[in-house]
């Protein structure tokens, strides 16, 4: 018996047994079937893609701490810069001229009217505390020594002392002596601006006014008007000196409480206040150095 050939065999009859199982699987599926989705992706805009949470490779090893020798050494470093700047800050001082202080005090009384409110009392010696460094008190003081009106000003220190009438004058020179000799010039120039300004100086004034005009008055006979004129000239004169005496019992008044003299202990420069401001600058920069230290060792 012959075989049919392959040409005419019928196509069922060239499939093999195992693709007859496959074709009916696929014929099972059905067609709408998707394909299983993958991992979910969240839109996010203006944001980096979501990252699931675990170890992120790339990230820096944490800082590492200092040793203790690193630690020893930070703070020997600092230490001495403390000690460079608390020496520097003495040098300095050293360095610089001493000034001492010719120093005189000036008491002045408020009136009883005056006294018994504080804010006028207090406005009173301002105004005085300003009048010893103005121009009027220094100017004539400048003059008489060689000096500035600026230049004197700058060496006066004026100071109403707490809780009083006191006024503190200090004048800061390299020599003692013309220290003292400005501060009691200077004291002595403040009490002839106060003595010719005020009440006081203008009743004064009237006062000797009268007092001429009474001396050149030609004397009359009794009623004539040469000796009405006299007799009126007198009664000013008792008048403006009962007032000037009024003014000097009630009116405020200044005097010189203490002569000037020279401060034993010399007021600039001060070696320790300079080594202690020397050693304050170099803590903060010790602080500084100390950090750029530390960072730079536990990075490297």
């Amino acid at each position: 018996m012959t075989r049919p050939s392959d040409a005419t065999r019928s196509p069922d009859a060239t499939r093999s047994p195992g693709s007859d199982g496959a074709q009916a699987a696929n014929a099972a599926i059905p067609a709408t079937r998707q394909p299983m989705a993958g991992p979910v992706q969240i839109s996010r805009p203006g944001l980096p893609p979501y990252r699931p949470p675990g170890p992120r490779p790339g990230l820096p090893p944490p800082p590492r701490r200092l040793t203790p020798a690193q630690g020893s050494r930070l703070g020997l470093i600092a230490a001495v810069i403390v000690l460079l700047g608390a020496a520097a800050g003495v040098s300095i001082a050293l360095l610089l001229p001493t000034q001492y202080a010719g120093r005189t005090i000036i008491d002045y009384t408020v009136s009883k009217e005056n006294a018994s409110n504080f804010l006028r009392t207090d406005r009173n010696l301002t105004t005085q505390v300003v009048l010893l460094s103005s121009r009027a008190v220094l100017q004539p003081v400048a003059d008489a020594n060689g000096l500035t009106f600026d230049a004197l000003a700058n060496k006066v220190t004026v100071t109403n002392l707490a809780n009083s009438e006191l006024i503190q004058v200090d004048v800061l020179d390299p020599n003692r002596q013309v220290g003292v000799r400005l501060a009691d010039a200077i004291a002595k120039s403040y009490l002839n601006v106060f003595n010719a300004s005020g009440p006081k100086a203008y009743v004064q004034s009237q006062l000797d006014e009268a007092r001429a005009a009474l001396s050149t008055a030609p004397a009359g006979l009794p009623g004539s008007a040469a000796a009405t004129n006299k007799a009126d000239l007198q009664n000013r004169i008792n008048t403006l000196q009962g007032q000037l005496d009024t003014i000097n019992l009630t009116g405020n008044r200044a005097s010189v409480a203490v002569p000037a003299y020279s401060v034993t202990t010399p007021m600039y420069p001060k070696p320790a206040l300079a080594g202690a401001a020397g050693a304050l600058t170099g803590m903060v920069v010790a602080g500084l150095v100390a950090i750029a230290l530390s960072r730079r060792w536990t990075r490297s």
